[in-house]
């Protein structure tokens, strides 16, 4: 049986960014603009005392467009833009899905949109450790 180890977040993004990249080409390959949603769209995951601190990075957006929806352990964003052009109105949108390290009481979390970033704070439920489970032995 093949040697079998866990994946670091530098292998993860590795094949994040080759991924965006061939999205990229088949986009540029149909004429299409690219497959990254309000351009480059950052994500971080921060743990914080007992919450935990989704930040998105999405410019340009009315805060009235942007939803979030937290049930059990995961995170879902959605928000559209609509913009004029010479050609009639464009429609973008997004939705990214997120998995969180721990239960979360989904009912006390809070959302805010400042300077072009989604920040979202979810409260830990009381009792629950994050992060990965022990190792057995």
């Amino acid at each position: 049986m093949a040697d079998l180890r866990l994946w670091g977040e530098t292998q993860i993004s590795k094949m994040k960014r080759d991924m965006d990249r061939r999205f990229e080409a088949l986009c540029a390959d149909f004429g299409l603009p690219p497959a990254r949603p309000f351009g480059e769209a950052g994500l971080t995951v921060d743990e914080t005392g007992d919450e935990l601190v989704v930040r998105v990075a999405a410019p340009g957006l009315d805060p009235q467009d942007i939803g979030v929806a937290v049930a059990h352990r995961r995170v879902t964003i959605t928000a559209r833009r609509v913009t004029r052009t010479e050609g009639g109105l464009r429609a973008e949108s997004f939705r990214k899905e997120l998995y969180l390290p721990c239960a979360v009481a989904a009912r006390d979390v809070a959302a805010q949109y400042r300077d072009g970033v989604i920040e979202i704070r979810i409260p830990r439920r009381p009792g629950r450790d994050c992060g990965l489970p022990p190792s057995m032995p």
